[in-house]
């Protein structure tokens, strides 16, 4: 990597950047770094001419395991972004390496920052677009009564991932604010930290992210709906069995009646000694069963 000059846009990968010869800005950097530590924190500071900060993205569900974390350092003299993790892959450092010698004073910076964000914006708009569908599937397939026996884990599992996104996508939108408010505030002590490009830059990539956000809070919200509809779902079916259980139970309990009483075989009872009498206690079982199906029916039982 390239000694930064001003007005230059640099990526550099942590063990590169503590083990080169730093000038004041990478030395800069290089502190906050080790002062911040951004495994565990994401934001935005200001120094006298810049500002700095750290932001991370998680790959997959687990909040513990943070997949791509990096540093920045930001001003008119340029951009610098250590790169700490990158198991996600979401910075595109070969792509972007080509664009370190331009100057930065015209949209050279822009245009690379350009680039790094609608990368980070396609993947969250992808993996957000992707979770939409999948949850129109599902709540498709509980509507139409195909639940399955691990929706619950399967909503679950939603829930967590939607969980990460939001967290980190609301706490890269902090970083983006936090730079546009640091910048208004400098602007306010008439004193300016970016360039007027780089500043209109970051104020239209805030807009962006807060509707990537919107976006993913809306998901999560929708799953709370897919979570009732699923409760729903699994309380008629559970209704409709007892319903089956509670029809049947009654059919048989006046054909019990019947069964106890012919079976109490009293010596005066007129139908033992009938020729008739085995006929007659089947035809009134059946007549039985007949009479409550009517009567189901009639009432829209089933």
């Amino acid at each position: 990597m390239q000694e930064d000059k001003s007005g230059k846009v640099q990526f550099i990968s942590l063990e590169h950047l503590a083990e080169k010869k730093r000038n004041s800005r990478e030395e800069l950097l290089f502190q906050s770094i080790r002062k911040l530590e951004p495994v565990y924190w994401s934001g935005v500071r200001m120094a006298e001419d810049c500002l700095y900060g750290a932001f991370s993205f998680h790959e997959g569900q687990n909040p513990d395991g943070r997949a791509s974390i990096a540093a920045f350092l930001l001003g008119k003299e340029g951009f610098i972004l250590a790169v700490l993790e990158d198991e996600g892959g979401i910075f595109p450092r070969k792509e972007l390496s080509g664009m370190e010698n331009h100057d930065a004073g015209g949209t050279a910076m822009e245009d690379t920052l350009e680039k790094l964000f609608e990368r980070l914006l396609e993947r969250g708009q992808q993996k957000t677009e992707k979770m939409e569908q999948y949850l129109i599937e599902m709540e498709h397939e509980i509507v139409s009564g195909r639940i399955s026996r691990n929706r619950n884990q399967n909503i679950f599992e939603c829930k967590r991932t939607l969980t990460v996104w939001k967290n980190d996508y609301g706490r890269f939108l902090n970083v983006v604010e936090g730079i546009n408010g640091l910048e208004q505030k400098k602007n306010e002590g008439k004193g300016q930290v970016l360039t007027e490009e780089s500043a209109c830059f970051f104020r239209v990539y805030e807009n962006k992210l807060k509707r990537l956000t919107e976006e993913t809070q809306f998901l999560y919200e929708e799953l709370v709906h897919i979570r009732e509809a699923l409760d729903a779902a699994l309380s008629y079916e559970q209704n409709r069995i007892m319903k089956v259980f509670t029809t049947v139970t009654t059919i048989f309990m006046p054909l019990s009646l019947i069964a106890g009483w012919y079976g109490m075989n009293f010596t005066g009872m007129p139908e033992l000694g009938w020729k008739y009498g085995y006929a007659f206690a089947g035809g009134l079982s059946i007549l039985v069963i007949l009479a409550c199906i009517w009567f189901f029916k009639k009432k829209k039982l089933f």
